[in-house]
């Protein structure tokens, strides 16, 4: 009988590391979803909604491509910043994201349009971002309708490749610019 207790002795050692070795993952399971959890929470509360109106003036003719306004977030904070001085976390909260949104343009009662744009402004690191317009076929029109704007900057043509389609790109004078280490210029709304 001692040999029967011996080998029950180490079975149930054998079984108190295996509970032991369940419960530490069970544990660290938790604590991931926990902390990334926190982490995701902890960066919408570092974002503030900031609406930002622009109106275009009246002109003749109109391009109806403009009804197709859109905003790119290409990222939270500016290059420099990140790559010298941010923290590991604020380097992944200004992760190049390059997001497209919408914005809501509507006719004002003056004729104009009255463009609102929902912007996600984060309150350490600022935001960067551009405007553009999907244009189908000849892009001449549009380029001289948003150049005609006393409020506008920058246009530029892109070419999607593959695509009949091309992308005006402009920015907006009421807000500094920021250079990318690729060489783009994009507005930047600095920290809140």
């Amino acid at each position: 009988m001692p040999v029967l207790d011996e080998v029950l002795s180490q079975i149930g050692r054998a079984s108190f590391w295996l509970d032991a070795a369940v419960l530490t993952a069970i544990v660290r399971f938790v604590w991931s979803v926990v902390q990334k959890g926190t982490e995701a929470l902890l960066f919408r509360l570092a974002l503030r909604t900031r609406t930002i109106e622009i109106s275009f003036d009246t002109h003749p003719n109109v391009p109806k491509e403009i009804e197709a306004l859109k905003y790119l977030l290409i990222r939270y904070g500016n290059d420099t910043y990140l790559k010298e001085l941010a923290s590991d976390q604020e380097k992944h909260h200004g992760r190049l994201r390059n997001k497209i949104m919408p914005i809501d343009v509507q006719p004002a009662k003056d004729g104009a349009r009255r463009v609102t744009m929902h912007l996600k402004v984060h309150k350490r690191l600022g935001t960067q971002f551009t405007l553009f317009v999907d244009v189908v076929g000849d892009t001449a029109p549009v380029v001289s309708y948003l150049e005609g704007h006393d409020t506008i900057t920058g246009v530029a043509v892109s070419a999607r490749p593959g695509a009949e389609r091309k992308r005006v790109f402009f920015r907006l004078k009421d807000y500094p610019e920021v250079e990318t280490v690729d060489g783009f210029r994009n507005n930047m709304i600095f920290p809140v």
